[in-house]
Order: structure tokens, then sequence, then C-alpha cells
């Protein structure tokens, strides 16, 4: 089997994407850390992991807005009716983002260090609960489809 262009692409990305996110995890936990006057331990790259989450979420967003549009373009001249399908892909994306961050919360933990009070904001906050919840929901929908998938091609098979 040849090795095509986009799958040597998408190899080396993901290899380097995981090896940068090893390292800001290493970082994170051996980086060193301290404890402040309530007895927390307060890491010395969590900035450095903030930021990598963020921007590999910003990432994947980019990337499947870019690829849906590219989609779109390049079946509505083949399928227009397939076309419109695949945009009911996007607004479900672009809806699950939407909801999961209006139902985030925006109220301020109490308890944080100095230092981490500057993510400590309503946007921040309901940001990183956007991430999460949509990460949980796609995760599900992921493992739903997978075995929709093994469900219909055993039926399919007898």
């Amino acid at each position: 089997m040849a090795v095509t262009g986009i799958r040597k692409v998408s190899s080396y990305t993901l290899l380097i994407l995981g090896a940068v996110s090893v390292a800001v995890f290493l970082a994170f936990f051996f980086g060193g850390s301290e404890m402040n006057d309530k007895g927390n331990v307060v890491y010395n790259f969590t900035d450095l992991l903030l930021y990598w989450a963020y921007a590999l979420f910003g990432v994947t967003v980019l990337a499947t807005l870019f690829f849906a549009f590219k989609g779109f373009v390049g079946s509505f001249a083949r399928n227009p009716k397939s076309a419109v399908m695949s945009v009911s892909g996007l607004v479900a994306f672009i809806a699950i983002l939407g909801i999961s961050y209006a139902i985030g919360s925006g109220e301020p933990i109490a308890g944080m260090n100095a230092d981490a009070q500057k993510f400590n904001t309503p946007g921040w906050l309901k940001l990183t609960d956007m991430w999460l919840y949509s990460t949980y929901i796609l995760f599900t929908l992921s493992v739903l489809a997978a075995l929709w998938g093994a469900i219909n091609k055993a039926l399919l098979n007898r």
C-alpha cells in the first residue's frame, strides 16, 4: 500500500503535536512547584499547559472549519444536496460550541493563587468549560458512531 502525501503530513503532524504535548506535560509536572501560603501546590508551568491546551483547541476548531468549507465547495459542484448535508454537520458543531459556552460557569474559583487569578475571569472559565463539555460530547458521539458502525456491519454481514 502506497503512503500518500496527506497521510505523511497527518502522521508527522500527529507525531509533532504528540511530542510537544508530552514535553508540556513533563514540564508541568516535573518543572518544579512550590507551596503557597494555603498549602496548595503551585506548578511553575501552569500557564504553558493552559496555553497549549487552548492552542490545540483553536487549531482543532480552525481545521474543522477550513476542511468543512473546503468539502462544501468541492461537493457543491458535484452534488448540491450532499453539500447542504455537509453544512448541517458544521452547524451542529458550531451549535455544540455555542451551547457548551453558554452553559459554562463564569463564577470565579475560590482559593486560587495570585498567578492563576488572570485565568479566573468569566471569559476564560466559560471557555474552559466549553472546551471540556465539547470534548465530552464529541468523544461520546465518536464512540456511539463507532458502535453504530460495528453493529451495522455485523448485521449486514449476516
